[in-house]
């Protein structure tokens, strides 16, 4: 829990305005608004565009237009319905991107869910994640569990988790008549955990004590302690018990 004054005053611009940054209750921005500093407050909420000029700290955010953080994020509950840029890292007890965000840095939450599309620059850590839109990490995806259903083309440079498993996207009409959808897969150099159950994974090297390997895999090295099951549509280069 992030703590805050309750008699903190609020803070609202509407049209074209700028604050310097602060302490406060709730901030709304309704039109196009730019905070000058850094943010501390119970709740953000940027309809129109926003930008601040440092670090925000805040109980819950709720981005619905387009912004731009140019500090750390650190909150309870970030909801990403528009669009958001976090020019550093983002730690958050649950985070929700139904738009696109861009991270510059490492995130870490307890859930993540992804309906839209998220761009890291670093890592991502997560106890539980839900991934149903776009993704493109250059660094870690680090899980306790992760449920991935793939559309288009997916990215993580490693994924490292518990129990992991990967599926393409169910077809809706205008997912059909979607040129991507025709190279639908997850690209990663590894992915490592206890139980791995993958669908349309491309991938260097797959490790884990339990691997179950479905149509679209093309696998160059599987390693496994206790079982492997392959689909006759899976491509596996080598394997080999551990």
């Amino acid at each position: 829990m992030i703590p805050h004054d309750d008699k903190l005053s609020d803070l609202k611009i509407t049209g074209t305005g700028s604050s310097n940054g602060g302490q406060y209750g709730k901030v709304r921005i309704d039109g196009s608004g730019q905070v000058n500093g850094n943010l501390d407050c119970q709740e953000l909420t940027a309809n129109g565009t926003m930008s601040v000029k440092g670090s925000v700290i805040a109980r819950t955010i709720r981005v619905n237009g387009s912004g731009t953080i140019k500090g750390a994020v650190e909150s309870e509950d970030l909801n990403v319905a528009g669009s958001l840029s976090i020019k550093e890292g983002l730690r958050s007890r649950s985070i929700f991107i139904g738009g696109h965000c861009s991270i510059h840095g490492d995130s870490e939450s307890q859930r993540l869910e992804v309906n839209g599309n998220l761009r890291s620059h670093g890592d991502v850590r997560s106890e539980s994640a839900i991934c149903k839109g776009a993704f493109k990490i250059d660094g870690r995806l680090h899980v306790g569990t992760a449920d991935i259903r793939v559309l288009g083309r997916c990215h993580a440079e490693e994924i490292v988790g518990d129990r992991i498993t990967i599926r393409k996207k169910g077809k809706r009409l205008w997912e059909m008549l979607s040129l991507p959808l025709r190279g639908t897969c997850l690209e990663t150099r590894m992915i490592e955990g206890d139980v791995l159950d993958l669908e349309y994974v491309e991938a260097d090297i797959v490790r884990g004590n339990r691997v179950i390997l479905g149509k679209g895999c093309q696998i160059r090295q599987v390693e496994y302690r206790d079982e492997l099951r392959q689909d006759p549509e899976a491509e596996i280069g080598t394997s080999r018990r551990f």
